[in-house]
Parts: structure tokens; sequence; C-alpha cells
């Protein structure tokens, strides 16, 4: 009894210590993540070099491809290893190293030519986001054995929490330094993708708290039949296609992630100092609206908020164009409303998947979903396009129509409400 009574205390304080690990490295994410927006700082930054929409469209697309691409190869290497630690920790410094080097790089060649530093950029973007992809393989079969499925929502609460504050810091400097750049932030850009750098390397620290408690190791398939596994699975598993199929369809908001940004640049010519206000914005959008998300998440399940990205991806184009022409004043409102947006999809898409993934099988759900919702990562790069050839208005209400009638029909699948299977 008394064995049984000191096991159980031990599993607690494993339990607590991992939930700690994972709040300190994702707080300290959320705040290198708030300095390299996709839809903010990068695409300011893009535009200040000289760059276009088709760029800034491609940029958004580096990262989702180098993060997505990869995934079900990483998951085949990790997938039946009794450990998946030591990948997440190659994931999180490999990530922190990208931003280091590009920082210094991007110093070393300050007075180059805009081409030269996006090239940095782009090559840099595209090993941070490879480095994510490893990461989210390993990532959410971590999470899902360390933390309880009771527990998850109050760690995601959590680390919204402490990193919305850590992210408003961090925004609220940049801001100063982006006020006093003048016409050429070149600098305060190296500066910035150094503290990412930073931030990304005490994030690391979380990750070698972590308790990791060995599976099984499982003997590793051929990849071709580990591939014909996976069709099979796609095959027999009603819920994984219906989140696929979601989450394919929400990704159309992607076509306009990194283009708000611009239409501020374009339309209302805001200042560098202003970019800096509109990431605090998304950033308090995205900490408010958690409260919601955490009661629809307990009361109706993680696929009433996808619901609620479709619905919040339709109004974002709508209002950006009503603000834009009417009340300039007022367009961080955008912002507010794209942090909330972008929270939802986070938070009903990470648990979706960790409740109809199979325990044994997480790494390799992971990778499936990404490969199978691999198409749209061209459409940041067709949003780019399209709005070089016709304009911010026509492309933005047509991609609202498009989602608002996803919205109304695929949105209303029930195939992903079922209980956790892990």
């Amino acid at each position: 009894m008394v064995r049984g009574v000191s096991q159980l205390t031990a599993l607690q304080v494993t339990s607590r210590r991992n939930f700690s690990a994972l709040a300190w490295h994702g707080t300290f994410t959320a705040a290198a993540a708030a300095l390299a927006q996709p839809t903010t700082i990068l695409p300011a930054y893009i535009v200040a070099l000289g760059g276009s929409p088709l760029l800034v469209g491609l940029m958004l697309t580096v990262l989702l491809a180098g993060g997505v691409v990869p995934e079900l190869l990483f998951a085949h290497i990790v997938e039946g290893r009794a450990r998946k630690r030591p990948y997440f920790i190659i994931a999180v410094f490999s990530r922190s190293g990208a931003w280091f080097a590009l920082g210094g790089l991007t110093l070393l060649f300050i007075h180059s030519p805009g081409a030269v530093l996006l090239l940095l950029l782009f090559t840099f973007l595209a090993a941070f986001a490879i480095g994510g992809s490893l990461g989210s393989v390993a990532y959410t079969d971590i999470y899902g054995m360390s933390i309880a499925s009771g527990e998850r929502g109050r760690l995601y609460g959590s680390i919204q929490f402490l990193g919305s504050f850590a992210a408003l810091g961090v925004t609220y400097a940049a801001g100063i330094l982006l006020q006093g750049s003048g016409k050429d932030p070149r600098h305060v850009y190296a500066l910035l993708f150094l503290a990412i750098g930073l931030l990304m390397l005490c994030a690391g620290i979380g990750v070698l708290l972590i308790r990791e408690q060995p599976i099984v190791p499982q003997p590793q398939l051929p990849f071709s039949q580990y591939l014909r596994q996976i069709l099979t699975l796609w095959r027999q598993d009603a819920s994984l296609r219906a989140l696929v199929t979601i989450e394919n369809i929400a990704s159309l908001h992607l076509m306009l992630l990194p283009f708000y940004m611009l239409l501020a640049v374009v339309r209302l010519h805001v200042s560098p100092s202003a970019v800096a206000f509109y990431t605090m914005a998304q950033v308090v959008g995205g900490a408010l609206s958690n409260l919601l998300w955490g009661v629809m998440n307990d009361r109706f399940g993680s696929a009433s908020i996808l619901r609620a990205c479709l619905a919040l991806g339709a109004i974002l184009p709508l209002l950006a164009l009503v603000l834009v022409t009417f009340s300039p004043s007022t367009f961080f409102l955008v912002f507010v409303l794209l942090g909330a947006a972008i929270n939802s999809r986070n938070l009903a898409y990470n648990n979706v998947l960790v409740d109809l993934a199979p325990v044994a099988l997480r790494a390799t759900y992971t990778g499936l979903v990404g490969t199978f919702t691999a198409p749209t990562l061209v459409l940041p790069l067709v949003g780019g396009t399209l709005i070089a050839l016709f304009g911010y208005s026509s492309v933005f209400a047509s991609v609202a129509l498009a989602l608002l009638i996803a919205l109304f029909t695929v949105g209303r699948s029930r195939a992903l409400s079922v209980p956790p299977r892990g």
C-alpha cells in the first residue's frame, strides 16, 4: 500500500513538473512568435526591403511548407521510439539557431541590396520551419503522454495567459525601437531577429526539464509499408478525413493572412511603429478570446471552435475592407479579431488531433494531417498573385464568400465529435 502511494505521489510530481516545463516552453515560444509574426512584422520587413505582395505571400508559403512537407518523414522516424524528447530538443534549439544566424548575418550584410537580405530571410525562415516540423511531431506525442485530457485546457490557458503578457512586453519594446528607426529600420529588424533567437533559447530550458515516460519501442516499418498503413488509416477513420477536410477549407484564410498588414501599408501609409501596435492588438485579441474558447471547448467540444474559426475567417476580410475605407483609426480591430481567429484554430486543431489520434499513432496522425493539407501551402502565394492582378477588394470579398459557404456546408460535420482515444 505504501509503495502504491509513493508511486502515485511520484507520478503527481512528474505531472506537475511536466505541466510547468511545458508552460515555460509555451510562454517563451509565444513571446518569440509575437516578434516573428507572419501577419505583421515579417510582411512589414519585406516591404521595407522593397518586396512585393508576391514575396509576402511566398514568405508565408515557405513557413507553411517547411513546417508541413517533412512531417510524414519525421513521423516515420520518431514514431515507435521509446523517447520523443531528444527530437523535441533538436527541433527547439535548431529553430533558435536559425534566428541567431539570420540576425547576425543581417547585421553583417546590413548595407547590402535588399535582395541579399531577402535571400537570407527566406533561407533561415525555411530552416526555422523545418525545425518546427520535427518539433510538432514530437510535441504532439509528448503533450498527449504528459498531460491528461482534463488538464490540457488548463495548460493551454496558462500558456496563453503568461505568453500574452510576455508577448505584449516584447512587442512594446519592439515598437519603441521601430519608432526611432527612421526610414531604414534594417538594424532594428536584425536586433529583433536576435531577440527571437534568445527567446527560443529560453523556451528550450523548459524542454530540457520535461520528464518523459518512455514507451515500449516498436520496430520501424519500411517507409513503403508505412505509407500503405497510412492509406489504410485514411480509409478507416471518418473523423480523420473530416478533420483534414475542414482544415483544408479553413486554410482559405491563409490566403489573406499576411495581407492585412500590407493593406494598412498601401491604403493607410502606416509608420513602422504601427507594426508593433498592430502586433500588440493581435496579442490582446488572442488573449481575450481564450476565455471564450476555453468555455466553448469545455461545453461544446473542440469541433465547435473549428466552426468559429471558419466564421471569423469569413468576417475578417469584410471588416478589413470596411474599416480601411470608412474608419482607418479603428483598423487595429482587424488584428484584434485576427488574434482571436488564429488562437481558435490553434486550440481546436491541436485538441481535436490529440483526441482522435490513438496513443501509439499520434506522430503518424500529425504527419498524415500535414501531408493531406499540403495543397493549401501555396494559398498565400496565390493570394499575393491575385492581389497583384485584381486588387485587395475583389480577393478579400471572394475569400469571405468561400468561407461563408464552407461554414454552412462542411462546417456542420459531426464526424469530429469523438471521445478522446488516448
